[in-house]
């Protein structure tokens, strides 16, 4: 497990047993711990850079709203 000064949270969650195979396949026994962190990580990471993007299209092709919601 990481050393990290952040707090770790254990949780637990329902999967049917051929996808949990299908992840432990992948994974590597003693790894999916890490695996689902750096996939939920990343889709999370996709997504605000996605959010981001769509608030500058936004405001780029309408500059009235950049006004407006400085008010």
């Amino acid at each position: 497990m990481e050393q990290n000064s952040q707090r770790i949270r254990t949780f637990s969650i329902n999967l049917p047993f051929s996808l949990y195979e299908k992840l432990l396949n992948k994974a590597g026994k003693g790894r999916v711990s890490t695996f689902i962190k750096k996939l939920v990580e990343k889709d999370l990471s996709d997504e605000e850079e996605e959010l981001a993007q769509a608030y500058k299209e936004c405001y780029t092709n309408n500059p009235h709203l950049l006004e407006e919601a400085k008010l």
